[in-house]
Protein backbone atom coordinates (compact mmCIF):
# COMPACT_ATOMS: atom_id res chain seq x y z
CA UNK A 1 0.00 0.00 0.00
CA UNK A 2 0.96 3.65 -1.33
CA UNK A 3 1.78 5.96 1.64
CA UNK A 4 1.57 9.80 1.18
CA UNK A 5 2.13 12.62 3.41
CA UNK A 6 -1.03 14.60 1.86
CA UNK A 7 -3.76 13.37 -0.39
CA UNK A 8 -5.68 16.04 -1.64
CA UNK A 9 -9.17 15.13 -3.18
CA UNK A 10 -10.57 17.02 -5.69
CA UNK A 11 -8.63 19.01 -8.49
CA UNK A 12 -10.78 22.53 -8.77
CA UNK A 13 -9.50 25.34 -7.84
CA UNK A 14 -8.66 25.17 -4.05
CA UNK A 15 -7.12 21.45 -4.91
CA UNK A 16 -5.28 22.73 -7.92
CA UNK A 17 -3.27 25.29 -5.70
CA UNK A 18 -3.21 23.42 -2.75
CA UNK A 19 -1.02 20.91 -4.85
CA UNK A 20 1.56 23.78 -5.97
CA UNK A 21 1.39 24.88 -2.99
CA UNK A 22 2.31 21.55 -1.33
CA UNK A 23 5.12 21.15 -3.35
CA UNK A 24 5.69 17.84 -1.76
CA UNK A 25 6.91 14.65 -4.04
CA UNK A 26 5.36 12.60 -1.54
CA UNK A 27 2.04 14.04 -2.03
CA UNK A 28 -0.81 13.15 -4.44
CA UNK A 29 -3.87 15.17 -6.22
CA UNK A 30 -6.61 13.02 -7.06
CA UNK A 31 -8.87 14.06 -9.82
CA UNK A 32 -11.80 12.23 -10.64
CA UNK A 33 -12.71 13.73 -14.40
CA UNK A 34 -10.02 13.35 -16.83
CA UNK A 35 -8.91 17.01 -16.57
CA UNK A 36 -9.01 19.35 -14.06
CA UNK A 37 -10.69 22.58 -12.84
CA UNK A 38 -13.98 21.65 -15.13
CA UNK A 39 -15.95 24.12 -13.06
CA UNK A 40 -13.62 26.85 -13.37
CA UNK A 41 -13.94 26.50 -16.90
CA UNK A 42 -17.45 27.73 -17.12
CA UNK A 43 -17.04 30.54 -14.59
CA UNK A 44 -17.69 34.29 -15.33
CA UNK A 45 -19.56 32.80 -18.80
CA UNK A 46 -16.95 30.64 -20.10
CA UNK A 47 -13.98 33.70 -19.22
CA UNK A 48 -13.44 32.32 -15.86
CA UNK A 49 -13.65 35.67 -13.37
CA UNK A 50 -10.47 34.85 -11.52
CA UNK A 51 -10.76 37.11 -8.79
CA UNK A 52 -11.88 40.91 -7.65
CA UNK A 53 -10.01 43.56 -6.87
CA UNK A 54 -11.35 45.21 -4.27
CA UNK A 55 -9.37 46.13 -1.48
CA UNK A 56 -9.58 43.54 2.05
CA UNK A 57 -11.85 45.51 3.69
CA UNK A 58 -14.65 45.42 0.71
CA UNK A 59 -13.79 41.56 1.00
CA UNK A 60 -15.03 41.41 4.05
CA UNK A 61 -18.59 42.43 3.33
CA UNK A 62 -18.98 40.46 0.43
CA UNK A 63 -19.79 37.08 1.89
CA UNK A 64 -22.53 35.78 3.63
CA UNK A 65 -22.64 36.15 7.25
CA UNK A 66 -19.19 37.97 7.24
CA UNK A 67 -15.99 37.71 5.46
CA UNK A 68 -13.71 37.67 8.76
CA UNK A 69 -13.75 34.02 8.68
CA UNK A 70 -11.17 34.09 5.94
CA UNK A 71 -9.16 37.01 7.08
CA UNK A 72 -6.07 34.50 7.79
CA UNK A 73 -6.90 32.99 4.53
CA UNK A 74 -6.33 36.66 2.40
CA UNK A 75 -4.03 37.66 4.40
CA UNK A 76 -1.56 34.96 3.53
CA UNK A 77 -2.63 34.88 -0.62
CA UNK A 78 -4.76 37.18 -1.79
CA UNK A 79 -6.17 38.80 -5.05
CA UNK A 80 -3.06 40.11 -5.72
CA UNK A 81 -0.86 36.89 -5.06
CA UNK A 82 -3.16 34.87 -7.78
CA UNK A 83 -3.04 37.38 -9.93
CA UNK A 84 0.99 37.72 -9.60
CA UNK A 85 1.05 33.61 -9.87
CA UNK A 86 -0.53 33.80 -13.19
CA UNK A 87 0.99 36.59 -14.65
CA UNK A 88 4.30 35.19 -13.91
CA UNK A 89 3.70 32.33 -15.90
CA UNK A 90 2.29 34.30 -18.97
CA UNK A 91 -1.87 34.05 -18.10
CA UNK A 92 -2.29 37.68 -18.51
CA UNK A 93 -5.16 39.50 -16.90
CA UNK A 94 -7.43 42.17 -16.90
CA UNK A 95 -9.38 44.12 -14.89
CA UNK A 96 -12.93 44.98 -16.33
CA UNK A 97 -16.25 47.01 -14.33
CA UNK A 98 -16.91 46.41 -10.74
CA UNK A 99 -12.89 45.47 -10.59
CA UNK A 100 -13.62 41.64 -11.85
CA UNK A 101 -10.46 40.19 -12.71
CA UNK A 102 -10.36 38.10 -16.46
CA UNK A 103 -7.77 36.76 -18.15
CA UNK A 104 -6.92 38.73 -21.35
CA UNK A 105 -7.48 35.71 -23.96
CA UNK A 106 -11.31 35.65 -22.38
CA UNK A 107 -11.49 32.25 -22.22
CA UNK A 108 -11.27 30.45 -19.05
CA UNK A 109 -9.29 27.50 -20.60
CA UNK A 110 -6.30 29.63 -20.44
CA UNK A 111 -6.14 29.96 -16.44
CA UNK A 112 -6.87 26.29 -16.10
CA UNK A 113 -3.69 25.80 -18.36
CA UNK A 114 -1.70 27.50 -16.74
CA UNK A 115 -2.67 26.44 -12.91
CA UNK A 116 -2.10 22.80 -14.42
CA UNK A 117 1.99 23.65 -16.22
CA UNK A 118 2.41 25.08 -12.59
CA UNK A 119 1.07 21.96 -11.04
CA UNK A 120 3.05 20.16 -13.67
CA UNK A 121 6.42 22.08 -12.49
CA UNK A 122 5.61 21.13 -8.82
CA UNK A 123 6.69 18.03 -6.87
CA UNK A 124 3.51 17.36 -5.93
CA UNK A 125 2.14 14.04 -7.73
CA UNK A 126 -1.37 13.89 -9.75
CA UNK A 127 -3.56 11.87 -11.34
CA UNK A 128 -6.45 12.19 -13.14
CA UNK A 129 -9.59 9.59 -13.89
CA UNK A 130 -9.38 8.71 -9.80
CA UNK A 131 -12.87 8.78 -8.48
CA UNK A 132 -12.10 8.32 -4.60
CA UNK A 133 -15.12 5.78 -2.71
CA UNK A 134 -13.87 6.30 0.41
CA UNK A 135 -12.08 8.30 3.22
CA UNK A 136 -11.77 6.40 6.93
CA UNK A 137 -9.82 7.01 9.35
CA UNK A 138 -7.62 4.65 11.63
CA UNK A 139 -5.44 6.01 14.38
CA UNK A 140 -2.68 8.62 13.01
CA UNK A 141 -3.59 8.26 8.89
CA UNK A 142 -6.46 8.15 6.53
CA UNK A 143 -7.33 5.46 4.05
CA UNK A 144 -8.00 6.18 0.75
CA UNK A 145 -9.90 3.64 -1.56
CA UNK A 146 -9.81 5.04 -5.06
CA UNK A 147 -10.66 3.27 -8.66
CA UNK A 148 -9.20 -0.17 -7.41
CA UNK A 149 -6.76 1.02 -5.26
CA UNK A 150 -5.93 1.84 -1.68
CA UNK A 151 -3.49 4.22 -0.40
CA UNK A 152 -2.86 5.62 3.22
CA UNK A 153 -1.83 9.31 4.11
CA UNK A 154 -0.91 11.14 7.29
CA UNK A 155 -3.18 14.02 5.66
CA UNK A 156 -6.28 14.98 3.55
CA UNK A 157 -6.65 17.85 1.79
CA UNK A 158 -10.71 17.58 0.47
CA UNK A 159 -11.20 20.11 -2.25
CA UNK A 160 -14.23 18.28 -3.81
CA UNK A 161 -16.72 21.59 -4.11
CA UNK A 162 -19.82 21.22 -3.07
CA UNK A 163 -22.81 19.19 -5.12
CA UNK A 164 -23.90 22.33 -7.45
CA UNK A 165 -22.95 21.53 -10.72
CA UNK A 166 -22.74 17.92 -10.82
CA UNK A 167 -21.71 17.31 -14.13
CA UNK A 168 -18.50 18.80 -13.66
CA UNK A 169 -17.96 16.85 -11.00
CA UNK A 170 -19.24 18.86 -8.17
CA UNK A 171 -22.30 16.30 -6.97
CA UNK A 172 -21.64 15.88 -2.76
CA UNK A 173 -18.63 13.60 -2.12
CA UNK A 174 -16.78 15.90 -0.30
CA UNK A 175 -20.25 16.41 1.67
CA UNK A 176 -20.43 12.41 2.30
CA UNK A 177 -16.83 11.62 2.79
CA UNK A 178 -16.72 14.67 6.21
CA UNK A 179 -19.93 13.28 7.27
CA UNK A 180 -18.43 9.57 7.25
CA UNK A 181 -15.58 11.22 9.41
CA UNK A 182 -17.79 13.03 11.83
CA UNK A 183 -18.88 16.43 10.45
CA UNK A 184 -22.14 17.75 10.37
CA UNK A 185 -23.81 18.40 7.35
CA UNK A 186 -26.88 21.18 7.95
CA UNK A 187 -29.56 21.58 5.41
CA UNK A 188 -29.16 23.36 2.26
CA UNK A 189 -29.78 27.02 2.48
CA UNK A 190 -28.77 27.64 -1.37
CA UNK A 191 -26.48 30.34 -2.50
CA UNK A 192 -26.03 32.24 -5.39
CA UNK A 193 -29.04 30.91 -7.27
CA UNK A 194 -32.25 31.96 -9.86
CA UNK A 195 -35.72 32.62 -8.28
CA UNK A 196 -38.81 31.13 -9.92
CA UNK A 197 -41.64 33.28 -10.84
CA UNK A 198 -45.32 32.59 -10.41
CA UNK A 199 -46.45 34.38 -13.46
CA UNK A 200 -46.58 31.79 -16.56
CA UNK A 201 -46.04 34.90 -19.37
CA UNK A 202 -42.33 35.65 -17.76
CA UNK A 203 -41.08 31.98 -19.50
CA UNK A 204 -41.93 33.21 -22.43
CA UNK A 205 -39.07 35.85 -22.40
CA UNK A 206 -36.13 32.96 -21.07
CA UNK A 207 -33.18 34.46 -22.59
CA UNK A 208 -34.09 38.20 -22.78
CA UNK A 209 -31.40 40.29 -20.79
CA UNK A 210 -32.02 44.05 -20.12
CA UNK A 211 -30.81 46.68 -17.55
CA UNK A 212 -33.98 47.27 -15.00
CA UNK A 213 -34.13 49.15 -11.75
CA UNK A 214 -35.32 46.73 -9.09
CA UNK A 215 -36.64 46.70 -6.12
CA UNK A 216 -37.24 43.17 -4.03
CA UNK A 217 -40.47 43.22 -1.02
CA UNK A 218 -40.64 40.95 1.77
CA UNK A 219 -44.44 41.26 3.08
CA UNK A 220 -44.69 45.10 1.43
CA UNK A 221 -41.05 45.84 3.33
CA UNK A 222 -37.90 46.91 1.00
CA UNK A 223 -35.10 44.07 1.17
CA UNK A 224 -33.26 45.12 -1.94
CA UNK A 225 -33.28 48.24 -4.26
CA UNK A 226 -30.53 48.50 -7.13
CA UNK A 227 -29.58 48.83 -10.66
CA UNK A 228 -28.93 45.55 -12.55
CA UNK A 229 -28.74 43.34 -15.86
CA UNK A 230 -31.83 41.09 -14.93
CA UNK A 231 -31.72 37.88 -17.50
CA UNK A 232 -34.75 36.01 -17.24
CA UNK A 233 -34.94 32.32 -17.56
CA UNK A 234 -37.69 29.21 -18.03
CA UNK A 235 -38.74 29.55 -14.55
CA UNK A 236 -38.02 33.16 -13.84
CA UNK A 237 -35.15 35.59 -13.29
CA UNK A 238 -31.71 35.43 -12.64
CA UNK A 239 -28.74 37.91 -13.10
CA UNK A 240 -26.33 39.24 -10.81
CA UNK A 241 -28.70 41.30 -8.44
CA UNK A 242 -31.04 38.15 -8.35
CA UNK A 243 -28.24 35.88 -7.38
CA UNK A 244 -26.66 37.80 -4.81
CA UNK A 245 -29.65 38.31 -3.34
CA UNK A 246 -31.13 34.82 -3.59
CA UNK A 247 -29.77 34.27 0.41
CA UNK A 248 -32.19 36.87 1.55
CA UNK A 249 -34.72 35.98 -0.59
CA UNK A 250 -34.43 32.87 0.29
CA UNK A 251 -34.60 33.61 4.00
CA UNK A 252 -37.57 35.66 3.73
CA UNK A 253 -39.45 32.56 1.98
CA UNK A 254 -38.52 30.38 4.97
CA UNK A 255 -40.17 32.60 7.10
CA UNK A 256 -43.63 32.76 4.68
CA UNK A 257 -43.12 36.06 3.84
CA UNK A 258 -44.66 37.23 0.35
CA UNK A 259 -41.48 38.29 -1.39
CA UNK A 260 -41.97 40.03 -5.22
CA UNK A 261 -39.91 41.69 -7.21
CA UNK A 262 -41.02 45.17 -8.97
CA UNK A 263 -38.95 45.86 -11.96
CA UNK A 264 -38.57 49.12 -13.50
CA UNK A 265 -38.56 48.85 -17.25
CA UNK A 266 -38.03 52.63 -18.10
CA UNK A 267 -35.21 53.48 -15.75
CA UNK A 268 -34.42 56.15 -17.56
CA UNK A 269 -37.24 58.62 -17.23
CA UNK A 270 -39.47 59.09 -13.78
CA UNK A 271 -43.35 58.62 -14.36
CA UNK A 272 -43.85 62.57 -14.77
CA UNK A 273 -41.53 62.66 -17.55
CA UNK A 274 -42.80 58.94 -19.18
CA UNK A 275 -46.24 60.48 -19.05
CA UNK A 276 -45.22 63.41 -21.06
CA UNK A 277 -43.62 61.44 -23.41
CA UNK A 278 -46.21 58.76 -23.82
CA UNK A 279 -48.97 61.67 -24.45
CA UNK A 280 -46.87 63.50 -26.86
CA UNK A 281 -46.19 60.01 -28.86
CA UNK A 282 -49.63 58.44 -28.83
CA UNK A 283 -50.29 62.30 -30.19
CA UNK A 284 -47.80 62.44 -33.24
CA UNK A 285 -47.78 58.70 -34.23
CA UNK A 286 -51.28 57.83 -34.21
CA UNK A 287 -51.43 54.69 -36.54
CA UNK A 288 -48.70 53.11 -35.20
CA UNK A 289 -49.71 49.83 -33.28
CA UNK A 290 -48.55 49.15 -29.34
CA UNK A 291 -46.51 46.63 -30.29
CA UNK A 292 -43.93 48.68 -32.52
CA UNK A 293 -43.95 51.54 -30.26
CA UNK A 294 -43.09 49.62 -27.01
CA UNK A 295 -39.90 48.63 -28.89
CA UNK A 296 -38.73 52.20 -27.40
CA UNK A 297 -38.48 51.06 -23.84
CA UNK A 298 -38.36 46.62 -24.35
CA UNK A 299 -36.84 44.85 -26.40
CA UNK A 300 -37.92 43.57 -29.82
CA UNK A 301 -38.76 39.96 -28.60
CA UNK A 302 -40.88 41.82 -25.20
CA UNK A 303 -43.75 43.43 -25.81
CA UNK A 304 -46.21 41.38 -27.10
CA UNK A 305 -45.84 39.39 -23.84
CA UNK A 306 -45.47 42.63 -21.99
CA UNK A 307 -49.20 43.89 -23.38
CA UNK A 308 -50.17 40.01 -22.58
CA UNK A 309 -49.04 40.16 -19.07
CA UNK A 310 -50.60 43.73 -18.65
CA UNK A 311 -54.20 42.75 -20.35
CA UNK A 312 -54.23 45.30 -23.40
CA UNK A 313 -55.08 44.50 -26.46
CA UNK A 314 -52.18 45.35 -29.38
CA UNK A 315 -54.58 48.41 -30.70
CA UNK A 316 -52.90 51.70 -32.94
CA UNK A 317 -51.95 54.35 -30.52
CA UNK A 318 -54.98 56.43 -31.36
CA UNK A 319 -57.14 53.53 -30.56
CA UNK A 320 -55.60 53.32 -27.60
CA UNK A 321 -57.63 54.39 -24.35
CA UNK A 322 -56.54 56.93 -21.91
CA UNK A 323 -56.68 54.31 -18.81
CA UNK A 324 -54.79 51.48 -20.73
CA UNK A 325 -51.64 54.68 -21.54
CA UNK A 326 -52.10 54.84 -17.83
CA UNK A 327 -51.57 51.24 -17.14
CA UNK A 328 -48.74 50.94 -19.86
CA UNK A 329 -46.57 53.70 -18.09
CA UNK A 330 -47.36 52.16 -14.43
CA UNK A 331 -46.44 48.72 -15.37
CA UNK A 332 -42.74 50.04 -17.28
CA UNK A 333 -41.66 51.50 -14.35
CA UNK A 334 -43.31 49.35 -11.67
CA UNK A 335 -43.76 45.64 -13.55
CA UNK A 336 -45.30 43.65 -10.53
CA UNK A 337 -43.48 39.82 -10.68
CA UNK A 338 -44.26 37.44 -7.69
CA UNK A 339 -41.40 34.68 -6.31
CA UNK A 340 -42.24 31.08 -6.08
CA UNK A 341 -39.35 30.06 -4.78
CA UNK A 342 -35.52 29.95 -4.94
CA UNK A 343 -34.31 27.54 -7.13
CA UNK A 344 -31.54 25.27 -5.37
CA UNK A 345 -30.88 23.08 -7.96
CA UNK A 346 -29.81 25.14 -10.05
CA UNK A 347 -27.04 27.17 -7.45
CA UNK A 348 -23.97 28.27 -9.19
CA UNK A 349 -22.29 28.59 -5.95
CA UNK A 350 -23.82 27.01 -2.34
CA UNK A 351 -23.46 28.35 0.97
CA UNK A 352 -24.29 25.34 2.63
CA UNK A 353 -21.45 23.25 3.35
CA UNK A 354 -19.21 21.93 6.50
CA UNK A 355 -20.11 24.46 9.08
CA UNK A 356 -17.25 27.37 9.92
CA UNK A 357 -17.52 26.13 13.43
CA UNK A 358 -16.21 23.05 12.85
CA UNK A 359 -12.91 24.53 10.89
CA UNK A 360 -10.11 25.76 12.41
CA UNK A 361 -10.09 29.42 10.40
CA UNK A 362 -6.61 30.33 10.54
CA UNK A 363 -5.15 26.94 9.19
CA UNK A 364 -8.44 25.21 7.06
CA UNK A 365 -7.81 22.12 9.42
CA UNK A 366 -11.00 20.39 11.09
CA UNK A 367 -11.38 20.60 14.81
CA UNK A 368 -13.37 17.14 14.61
CA UNK A 369 -10.60 14.72 12.49
CA UNK A 370 -7.21 16.19 13.51
CA UNK A 371 -5.24 16.00 9.79
CA UNK A 372 -8.37 16.33 7.96
CA UNK A 373 -8.41 20.18 5.69
CA UNK A 374 -11.20 21.54 4.15
CA UNK A 375 -11.44 24.30 1.30
CA UNK A 376 -13.27 26.34 -1.37
CA UNK A 377 -16.34 25.33 -2.16
CA UNK A 378 -16.78 22.89 0.67
CA UNK A 379 -16.76 26.06 3.76
CA UNK A 380 -20.16 26.99 4.62
CA UNK A 381 -20.32 30.91 3.42
CA UNK A 382 -19.97 31.85 -0.04
CA UNK A 383 -19.48 35.01 -1.26
CA UNK A 384 -21.38 37.34 -3.92
CA UNK A 385 -20.43 36.89 -7.50
CA UNK A 386 -17.68 38.92 -9.26
CA UNK A 387 -14.50 36.74 -8.55
CA UNK A 388 -14.82 36.36 -4.71
CA UNK A 389 -15.89 33.10 -4.55
CA UNK A 390 -12.78 31.30 -6.36
CA UNK A 391 -10.81 34.13 -4.43
CA UNK A 392 -11.89 31.96 -1.68
CA UNK A 393 -11.01 28.66 -2.92
CA UNK A 394 -7.51 29.87 -3.94
CA UNK A 395 -6.79 30.93 -0.60
CA UNK A 396 -8.20 28.75 1.41
CA UNK A 397 -6.49 25.55 -0.85
CA UNK A 398 -2.65 27.71 -0.19
CA UNK A 399 -3.78 27.82 3.20
CA UNK A 400 -4.45 24.48 3.65
CA UNK A 401 -1.35 23.29 2.00
CA UNK A 402 1.06 25.97 4.25
CA UNK A 403 -0.43 24.92 7.44
CA UNK A 404 0.56 21.40 6.48
CA UNK A 405 4.26 22.83 5.39
CA UNK A 406 4.20 24.65 8.38
CA UNK A 407 4.69 28.21 7.52
CA UNK A 408 2.39 30.81 5.86
CA UNK A 409 3.32 32.48 2.87
CA UNK A 410 3.12 35.99 4.61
Amino acid sequence: MNTYNTVVVGGGASGILAAIYLNDSKSILLEKNNIFGKKMLITGGGRCNITNNASFNEYMKCYYNSGNYYRQAFNNFFNEDIIKLLEDNNCKTKVEENKRVFPVSDDSKTVVDCLVNILKKSKTKFRLNSKVHNITKKEDCFIIEYNDETIKTKNVILSTGSDSFPKTGSNGDGYRFAKGLGHEIPENMGGLCPVEIEEEWIRKLQGITMEVNLEIKADNKRIVKDSASLLFTHKGVSGHCILDNSMNIESNLRKNRKVVIYLDLAAGYSYEQLDAILQDDFKNNPKKHLRVYLHKYLPKNMTEVFLEAIGIDDNSLNQTTKQDRIRIRDNLKKMKITVKRVCLEDAIVENSGIMQKEIDPNTCESKIVPNLYITGELIEGCGICGGFNLQKAFSTGVLAACSINGRCLK
